[in-house]
């Protein structure tokens, strides 16, 4: 009863994918990064892709994303994994935060502002959403998950 409780609460506080989304696949949509894994700033770019697409929305001085950071820190280097800094500073505090927490697998979209979160319907963090190999956002969540939870996620959209 407890787990059926649980799933029903996670349910309703899951994010709704936005409608511009939600019927049709992502449009290529490229972003600066800061970092690009392991590698210094580039590009990424959401939408069709290959392999499943975990899409992190996070943020410094959230609590549960400190706990959850180090998990996809690991998930990126085998998985693909796209993290949105929502409203933690300017690029340099971003990346004095990345370093200070040797997070150099992520591939982390800078958004100062909140319009990239305002755009994807977030206002809580973490949110993440699951983009198929297709680019349709197949799932949404809001809270903490664990890494195996991300990971089964992105292998069933890759089946």
């Amino acid at each position: 009863m407890f787990v059926g409780v649980l799933l029903a609460v996670r349910a309703y506080m899951a994010p709704a994918i936005p409608t511009d989304f939600a019927d049709a696949p992502l449009p290529a949509i490229t972003f600066p990064t800061l970092t690009n894994g392991t590698t210094g700033p580039g590009t990424t770019t959401l939408g069709s892709n290959p392999r499943p697409t975990a899409l992190v929305f996070w943020a410094t001085w959230c609590g549960v994303c400190h706990v959850e950071l180090p998990w996809l820190n690991d998930l990126a280097k085998t998985h693909r994994i796209i993290t949105v800094a929502m409203q933690s500073g300017d690029a340099e505090a971003v990346r004095a935060y990345l370093n200070k927490n040797q997070f150099n697998q992520l591939r982390v979209i800078n958004d100062p502002n909140g319009q990239i979160a305002k755009q994807f319907g977030v206002s809580v963090t973490p949110t993440l959403f699951f983009i198929a190999p297709d680019g349709r956002i197949a799932m949404a969540e809001t809270g903490i998950t664990s890494p195996w939870g991300i990971r089964l996620r992105l292998w069933w959209l890759g089946l």
